[in-house]
């Protein structure tokens, strides 16, 4: 899950506060994962919204798939691959603070729904917005002597808007930002 435009993560002072936020934007970074290339489009104009849809859920879920072999240490495919704008700098900015945090993710997420919001296709360029609910009961998060950090109360059961743009014939992530929990 990436933050909204000009979000920055914010610095909090309670340290769990800090990795349940951490946990909740890195597994939604990483709990979509993408084939080795984005996959493109059929063309870079949809015959109806369903098909844009079910192409924007395609690539999210592919997503996920890469955020997995990310987090199991496989440099292939890379979820960056996927990611445009202000979703790549979110997940540029998480694996950043991992890192220097000493913290790593451990296990997988899946995407549980995904349900579009809003098409639009302008001067033949796609956007869309979907509501992504991803289940990530299976992640944990890792201190670096592997002791387990993950917030106890962190729900099994995360919700993202995500907003995804046509670049050439692929479709991208552009942004990602924490949706109310009642969507899914």
């Amino acid at each position: 899950m990436l933050p909204p435009p000009g979000y920055r993560m914010p610095v909090m002072s309670n340290s769990s506060s800090s990795v349940a936020l951490l946990v909740v934007v890195v597994t939604a970074l990483v709990g979509c994962a993408p084939a080795p290339a984005p996959s493109p489009t059929a063309s870079p104009v949809f015959a109806s919204e369903e098909e844009a849809f079910a192409a924007a859920e395609e690539v999210y879920r592919e997503y996920n798939d890469a955020g997995n072999a990310r987090i199991a240490g496989k440099d292939s495919p890379d979820p960056q691959d996927y990611l445009i704008g202000e979703a790549l700098e979110a997940d540029i900015d998480g694996e950043r603070y991992l890192e220097e945090q000493g913290l790593r993710l451990t296990g997988s997420s899946g995407v549980a729904t995904f349900r579009g919001l809003d098409f639009s296709q302008v001067e033949g360029t796609v956007r869309l917005s979907a509501i992504v609910c991803l289940n990530v009961s299976g992640i944990r998060l890792l201190d670096a002597s592997d002791n387990d950090v993950t917030p106890a109360e962190r729900p099994d059961i995360v919700a993202q808007t995500v907003e995804l743009i046509e670049v050439e014939t692929d479709l991208r992530i552009s942004a990602e930002a924490e949706a109310s929990p009642d969507q899914c």
